[in-house]
């Protein structure tokens, strides 16, 4: 693409429509960069803390790239039950182990990006070489745990 886009930049360049499609791309950049880096904290329920005896609800709250506060996940009760997420992947062999049940689980990009260190579009590479199973609720799309970790471990 930009060796046609070189070889013919000086006609497309004249075209009269050239400024209303450079607009359009930069709008376009934009709005995948605010998706890609959000400027907050989001926060969503993962499920009941692991924790006994507590009947409190896991948080995770992922940061964005550029905050320096690590990604966690807190319980809404009681603060001494957190775990940053390096210590993620541990917590949920914990899980695993204790609800032998093994219901399917689901990750998003985002999840599969902040647990393994690997950036959203390696994740996008890695989910199309090895085949992993998908599925989209709007427009969030939802990688099969198995998949992943048979992948990346």
């Amino acid at each position: 693409m930009a060796a046609f886009l070189h070889r013919h930049a000086h006609w497309l360049c004249a075209h009269t429509a050239a400024a209303d499609v450079v607009a359009e791309i930069a709008e376009t950049a934009a709005t995948a960069k605010r998706a890609a880096y959000p400027h907050q904290a989001r926060k969503f329920r993962v499920g009941p803390c692991v924790e006994q005896q507590c009947g409190g609800s896991l948080v995770a709250v992922i940061q964005p790239h550029e905050q320096l506060l690590p990604s966690e996940l807190r319980c809404d009760i009681d603060p001494e039950h957190a775990w940053p997420a390096h210590r993620w992947r541990e917590l949920d062999r914990q899980v695993s182990r204790q609800n032998a049940s093994g219901g399917e689980r689901w990750l998003t990009v985002v999840e599969v990006s902040k647990l393994w260190g690997l950036s959203t579009s390696n994740v996008y590479r890695l989910a199309s070489v090895n085949s992993w199973r998908r599925r989209a609720d709007g427009r969030r799309v939802y990688y099969y745990e198995a998949d992943v970790l048979q992948s990346v471990g």
